[in-house]
């Protein structure tokens, strides 16, 4: 009745473990787990045969590295079920979390629900915590995922969505581990007439297992982030035809304002791997910049001419002592 996709790359074995320990309590028994060893080095491949051999229920599938999106995509070609759920390698469920999403879906004939969640951080907190009021207009409830706090968010991972709804996401083939889940989200939101909300914490995620730190901007890590957001684009004016609306793409400026930092970060050799693709919408990214002697220094950047008064080394320590602090913490 339920396929459960999980992708896994490379996590710590407590954590991996206590995610499919939390699928094994589900008081709802109908699923299967998909589990897609995305090529992990570690000891990924023989928890989930494990797990596999243990209780048919799961499915181990092992393929080479090929980032998240396209594991889940892997997952969805290899499930059954009428409904997809996806979760996190190092997050968990509450046991109730089928049988209530599952409830509301066939109660309410709705095309996705999702649920409360709590983020594991340095300390809990509720993320989704209000209900959508899902509109007629599609462009609003495309805008609305790419909304910040949104009631609904542009995550996958508390979320219970029909097949039939999750099989008209495009998957673009490309190694994404950083921001898939927007591109997924805004195309189901695109594809659906209707939600609904469970207001319980269902769903526990993880925000830094400590292996994949988003704070940590490595050279890696900027360049993802930013194809990341040119797949959105592009994705998005597929959808739209190439007519994007205009609440659509103020949502997308708003949701990747922090491009233009970490795209300047870049030296100018690396930088034109981005330039002709990214350059033509920067100055309205730059637009949400509050600050006005930062939009000054991100539009002189624009124009070639570098950071002044040392900006960029200041955004680099400030990086790096965010990322110390997670650290210590």
């Amino acid at each position: 009745m339920i396929s459960i996709i999980v992708p896994i790359y490379n996590t710590y074995e407590i954590y991996l473990r206590e995610c499919l320990n939390s699928i094994l309590a589900q008081t709802f028994t109908n699923w299967e787990a998909i589990l897609i060893d995305d090529g992990s080095t570690d000891s990924t491949g023989k928890i989930i045969d494990e797990y596999a051999e243990k209780d048919s229920r799961f499915v181990a599938i092992h393929k080479q590295n090929e980032g998240t999106l396209l594991a889940r995509k892997t997952g969805l070609e290899n499930s059954k079920g009428e409904f997809i759920a996806n979760i996190d390698h190092d997050d968990t469920y509450n046991p109730q979390f089928l049988e209530k999403m599952y409830a509301k879906i066939t109660e309410t004939n709705a095309d996705f629900v999702y649920c409360k969640c709590q983020v594991r951080d340095e300390k809990y907190y509720s993320y989704c915590i209000k209900d959508y009021k899902w509109s007629t207009e599609l462009s609003e409830n495309v805008a609305m995922m790419l909304t910040p706090c949104s009631g609904t968010s542009n995550l996958t991972w508390n979320k219970l969505i029909k097949r039939n709804i999750y099989e008209k996401v495009n998957f673009p083939n490309v190694n994404l581990t950083i921001g898939e889940d927007p591109i997924q989200m805004v195309q189901v939101a695109y594809h659906s007439k209707s939600t609904a909300y469970v207001s319980e914490n269902l769903y526990f995620h993880r925000l830094d297992s400590g292996l994949t730190s988003i704070t940590s901007l490595t050279l890696g890590k900027i360049q993802k982030s930013i194809y990341a957001v040119l797949i959105l684009n592009k994705v998005l004016e597929n959808m739209f035809n190439s007519i994007v609306p205009q609440n659509v793409k103020t949502a997308f400026y708003s949701f990747c304002k922090f491009v233009p930092y970490i795209y300047f970060l870049l030296d100018k050799k690396t930088r034109t791997e981005f330039k002709k693709d990214l350059e033509p919408f920067l100055p309205e990214l730059i637009k949400y910049e509050k600050s006005l002697n930062l939009k000054i220094c991100l539009l002189l950047a624009n124009k070639g001419i570098e950071f002044p008064f040392r900006l960029r080394e200041n955004i680099k320590n400030l990086i790096k002592r965010e990322a110390n602090e997670k650290r210590r913490n």
